[in-house]
């Protein structure tokens, strides 16, 4: 298998970070390190959300500036990184030297394999390419074409070594799918297939990398559960599984019932509900409590349950012929007699 590892505009930006604080970085400099092809993928990915321009003027001012004061999204999420560092940018540089304990070709090739055990066993993954920087936005990690992005704040504050080797595996695994995902002719499906295959990008990654823990679906294998995955979101989304049932059920009776007809209504209802960040209490401009969606708990849960009663086999069968998921997943409802919960 063939992978890079690239994390050199670490060390340029740590160096920047401390001439902000001392008050004498420059506008051109940061602009320079932009220019470095891990930040230029960094705003491929981020395109329309983060603008150069943007963070630049936010990177400057970052030390004076409240979060609620931020109006781009991903920047005003992402804050708290920043001042972390900030506020422990000797901790951030030690780390930092410390990478390539962290960084070895054996640690990547365990958690390729391990996710490449949640795919097609006939599935080639192209060449590989991971990449850490200081991040401009607010994820962790994530998939942009076949590249793959860590954030270097996030790692260093909150990432464990187990977090950080499942995470490889899941960023891994969405490669895997997204190949899948080109073999199907999206045209010729319907809203209701459609509907279906969102949750199986997340829900599959968390199933069979992170050990995730469910209400239907049960983890995989011994020991450590949802592993790299943040336990109050896991938690709190898992006691609401009722509610987002009901309305799972509801959506399809809306797109059976033609309320929901077209492919830009179904993005809309799933950005209001399925990829929303907020807890019940918070309202819109709050920052988010939630660090995952529903689509990866009850996606876990849809699909995972599948896997449980059937193996990888029916599951990736059922991908990519997703107008069968209704009578495949009423099937493994009634295996754990749950078929309330049919539709």
């Amino acid at each position: 298998m063939q992978f890079s590892i690239n994390y050199s505009s670490i060390y340029p930006m740590l160096q920047l970070c401390n001439e902000l604080k001392s008050g004498i970085v420059k506008e051109s400099e940061i602009s320079q390190l932009l220019n470095h092809e891990d930040y230029k993928f960094e705003f491929s990915r981020y395109k329309n959300r983060v603008s150069e321009e943007e963070f630049i003027e936010y990177f400057l001012n970052s030390p004076n500036l409240n979060e609620y004061s931020i109006t781009n999204n991903d920047l005003k999420i992402h804050h708290k990184y920043y001042m972390y560092l900030l506020d422990n940018l000797d901790l951030f540089i030690d780390k930092e030297k410390e990478l390539h304990k962290w960084f070895k070709k054996d640690v990547f090739e365990e958690q390729i394999n391990y996710a490449l055990k949640g795919l097609p066993d006939n599935l080639k993954l192209p060449e590989l390419k991971f990449i850490f920087t200081i991040g401009i936005g607010q994820s962790f990690g994530y998939v942009h074409g076949n590249g793959m992005h860590f954030d270097f704040l996030q790692l260093i504050k909150e990432k464990s070594l187990g977090d950080f080797c499942s995470t490889i595996a899941h960023e891994v695994h969405h490669i895997g799918m997204n190949l899948i995902h080109e073999s199907i002719d999206f045209n010729t499906l319907t809203l209701e297939a459609l509907f279906y295959l969102y949750f199986s990008g997340e829900g599959l990654a968390v199933k069979y990398c992170n050990n995730a823990e469910g209400i239907l679906s049960k983890s995989i294998n011994d020991g450590p559960k949802n592993i790299g995955l943040d336990s109050f979101t896991w938690e709190y989304l898992n006691n609401d599984f009722d509610h987002t049932m009901n309305q799972f059920k509801e959506t399809i009776r809306r797109i059976r019932n033609n309320e929901i007809k077209s492919t830009e209504e179904l993005v809309a209802h799933l950005e209001e509900y399925w990829m929303n960040p907020l807890t019940k209490e918070q309202k819109s401009g709050d920052i988010p409590k939630l660090k995952h969606f529903r689509l990866y708990t009850f996606g876990n849960d849809i699909w995972g349950v599948i896997h449980d009663c059937f193996g990888k086999c029916v599951v990736y069968e059922t991908l990519k012929n997703p107008e069968n998921f209704p009578s495949v997943y009423n099937k493994a409802l009634q295996n754990i007699g749950r078929i309330d919960l049919q539709i």
